[in-house]
């Protein structure tokens, strides 16, 4: 048989149906149904599938010829570029410039935790990377396209610490909701309870289970049903128990039997009250009820919502949510943090209006400030990015960036980057300044209140204010 290797080890060149030839470089990422390669350059991978059959080959060609026909614009995905030219079976995908594996951001490479949490990007990158693929997964289920089998090998991220790219790959197990098989694809440890004990197919919310799995083990370096004494035993008993969840949440909240005591710890210093409650719903009350499962969407929001309230400690580096009393690593105390409270104008009743002379009897409706669980901690001599997330009850481009504020030592700059005007009120019974596209305004920053509006007085809009949260002494 011929060898896939010439002279020297390089690997053949292989070519697509446009009968362009790729030169590879190294393997990125192996599973069950094949290998994926960078190609020379960084920006384009090729993944080689094998299939048992011709008759297995030819279904795996009619399904990526459909999956090239789905709408995944907007989501990153490295999608079908050109599939191989017979005999070769696969398809050429495109990257961003140079990735690795998510799994480099949960599995440990060195004794030494902090230092490695660290080295590869801390909490707050985590959690920013994290918000992307869950956002990336909610627009899939968005248009009713399952993934089928989301696991760290599946993702890639930036190489780069400072960059926070993502991208899906194995687009090749796509499919929509309503037309999936009945035997779909999964990776040990991922597979949600109803997919591995065979009670469903591949369905949006086993696509979440998989997704809070990925988000815990990223964020703490532990799996969330592999617990010490399963970690010590074979890889049999580790399949049979915990991938199959005859064990509990390492945190279960009443029943101790699969605790770990390994990973980073505590635990629930990484994540947010809301990323809490999530992975509680996820790994305690959706293992019996799918349906009580949180959606892509929801993680999405709680994680975009924790990554904008991480601060650096300035000794050893480690980023740690800004309402700790210390940084999780050194211990160090807190200083204080000036942050931005969310929270929204809207309607809280409605009462009659004197409309003399109008036949038009709608009600008037009263609206009133109601704070949000929400805040932003401003970066200490960096900038703080608001986007259409923080400053919309409904946008419809979530990461549009709105406004940019400069943090200084006794002042703020707050810079408009929407279409549409922003409204600053000093909270001194003057009427609200107006900041003008594109322009900005000086606030101070010495314990004087002052608030952002996104609209103008008297309608429903969204608004950000000046708190600080005093140090930890």
């Amino acid at each position: 048989m011929a060898s896939r290797w010439d002279l020297g080890g390089l690997l053949r060149p292989v070519e697509d149906e446009y009968h362009q030839l790729w030169s590879l470089s190294h393997s990125i990422g192996a599973g069950g149904q094949g290998e994926v390669w960078l190609a020379r350059g960084g920006r384009t991978a090729v993944k080689m599938i094998t299939a048992p059959t011709q008759e297995a080959a030819e279904a795996v060609h009619i399904r990526l010829r459909r999956i090239q026909r789905l709408p995944l614009d907007g989501v990153p995905l490295a999608g079908v570029l050109a599939l191989l030219a017979p005999p070769k079976l696969g398809y050429v995908m495109e990257l961003a410039d140079e990735m690795v594996p998510l799994d480099t951001l949960c599995v440990p490479d060195e004794e030494d935790l902090a230092a490695w949490y660290v080295r590869t990007g801390g909490l707050e990158r985590r959690l920013r990377l994290l918000a992307k693929l869950a956002d990336a997964v909610a627009r899939l289920h968005a248009r009713s396209i399952v993934y089928q089998d989301l696991s760290p090998s599946n993702v890639l991220i930036s190489a780069a610490v400072e960059q926070q790219e993502i991208r899906l790959i194995d687009v090749d197990n796509l499919g929509l909701a309503s037309t999936v098989g009945s035997a779909p694809v999964h990776t040990p440890g991922y597979g949600a309870p109803e997919i591995v004990s065979g009670r469903s197919g591949a369905t949006t919310l086993a696509d979440a289970h998989a997704l809070g799995v990925l988000i815990f083990e990223t964020l703490t370096a532990s799996h969330p049903f592999r617990g010490d004494e399963v970690l010590d035993s074979d890889p049999a008993y580790q399949e049979e128990y915990a991938d199959r969840f005859r064990l509990p949440w390492i945190d279960h909240p009443t029943d101790r039997t699969n605790e770990c005591t390994l990973g980073i710890t505590p635990r629930r210093e990484l994540l947010s009250g809301q990323l809490w409650d999530l992975a509680s719903q996820c790994f305690v009350d959706a293992v019996a009820n799918p349906l009580l499962r949180p959606s892509a969407a929801r993680w999405a929001a709680a994680l975009h919502s924790a990554a904008g309230q991480t601060v650096e400690c300035p000794e050893c580096g480690w980023s740690y949510r800004a309402s700790a009393p210390s940084c999780l690593a050194c211990r160090r105390p807190r200083d204080r943090v000036w942050v931005l409270r969310h929270g929204l104008t809207g309607p809280v009743g409605t009462e009659p209006q004197d409309r003399s002379g109008s036949t038009d009897d709608t009600p008037g409706v009263q609206l009133s400030e109601v704070p949000l669980p929400d805040f932003t901690a401003l970066r200490p001599g960096g900038e703080t990015t608001l986007t259409a997330r923080h400053t919309s009850p409904a946008p419809d481009r979530p990461d549009a960036v709105v406004a940019r504020l400069r943090l200084h030592s006794q002042d703020a700059t707050v810079l408009n980057l929407s279409r549409d005007s922003l409204w600053l009120d000093r909270q001194d019974g003057r009427p609200w300044r107006e900041i003008g596209q594109g322009s900005q305004a000086t606030v101070p920053v010495d314990g004087r209140g002052w608030t952002i509006h996104f609209g103008r007085q008297g309608a429903i809009h969204r608004w950000v204010r000046l708190m600080a949260v005093e140090a930890s002494r």
